[in-house]
């Protein structure tokens, strides 16, 4: 007797793997998180606020700040500095592997320049920057800009790069056009290198805003940390370093929403996903 066998769709238990493992993931990230302060409080129990702030110390000249406004004027330049740098380099270092894929034979003409370009110290610039752009916002978002573009164009690149050519001369054949190509199928398989790109260049983008603002500003979260360096203020320095690190956790975490909604269409694997 034969009997028809029916194929059942494999359903992922919810408690299995969606809430449990996520609750587990999160409270490892909460305990992780404590025994860091942990840690943290007993250093500066040890050697003392003249070598580490302790947590309170720093939550408490942090609220002083954010009660005077110091903090959001502080916290909105180096911003700003960040987003129009990342917006200008990103942009162009997100466009230019697309445009170099019209013409292989000029991007291998251009690769031994553009990585030569790369490997430019962007800090020996500063200088540079500062007498070409003064020491206000320009010189910073062209400092920030430098660094994001390669990051993003070189991981841009691998992704055009990496796109099935097979796949490319069916959809010619079909009668798809170069920019439906670039749109639907390029696009599509460069998005994962050019978010791999964005987890790196988005922090780097703030840290070095934070560089510049080192060197000359007079704004921003890198201004206040040297500040408190050149009056021994350990407190401020401390405080400042949490800033920033608070800044770029609140950005990753921003990217990583964008990401999973511009992602959603790709087939995961379950086990990897945390």
């Amino acid at each position: 007797m034969n009997e028809a066998v029916t194929a059942r769709p494999i359903k992922i238990s919810e408690r299995g793997w969606g809430g449990g493992s996520r609750r587990k993931v999160t409270l490892g990230r909460i305990l992780f998180g404590i025994g860091c302060l942990a840690i943290w409080q007993w250093a500066h129990a040890r050697l003392g606020t003249e070598w580490i702030a302790g947590p309170a110390e720093i939550l408490g000249r942090a609220a002083e700040l954010a009660r005077t406004g110091e903090l959001w004027v502080h916290v909105w330049v180096t911003f700003g500095e960040a987003l129009l740098g990342f917006l200008i380099g990103g942009s162009a270092g997100v466009l230019l592997p697309f445009l170099l894929r019209l013409s292989p034979r000029l991007t291998r003409a251009l690769d031994p320049y553009l990585a030569a370009a790369m490997g430019v110290p962007k800090l020996s610039l500063a200088p540079l920057l500062i007498l070409w752009f003064g020491i206000g916002l320009m010189s910073k978002v062209v400092f920030v800009g430098a660094l994001v573009f390669f990051l993003l164009f070189f991981n841009g690149l691998a992704g055009v790069q990496s796109v099935d050519s097979r796949l490319v001369s069916m959809a010619r054949v079909a009668g798809g056009r170069e920019w439906v190509i670039t749109r639907e199928i390029v696009w599509h398989t460069a998005l994962p290198f050019i978010f791999a790109g964005l987890k790196v260049a988005l922090p780097r983008a703030i840290s070095a805003a934070v560089v510049g603002e080192f060197i000359a500003a007079e704004a921003g979260l890198g201004y206040y940390i040297n500040n408190a360096r050149s009056m021994a203020d350990t407190v401020g320095i401390f405080t400042g370093v949490v800033l920033v690190t608070a800044l770029v956790i609140v950005v990753n975490g921003a990217l990583e929403l964008v990401q999973a909604r511009s992602l959603a269409w790709r087939p995961v694997d379950r086990d990897m996903v945390v």
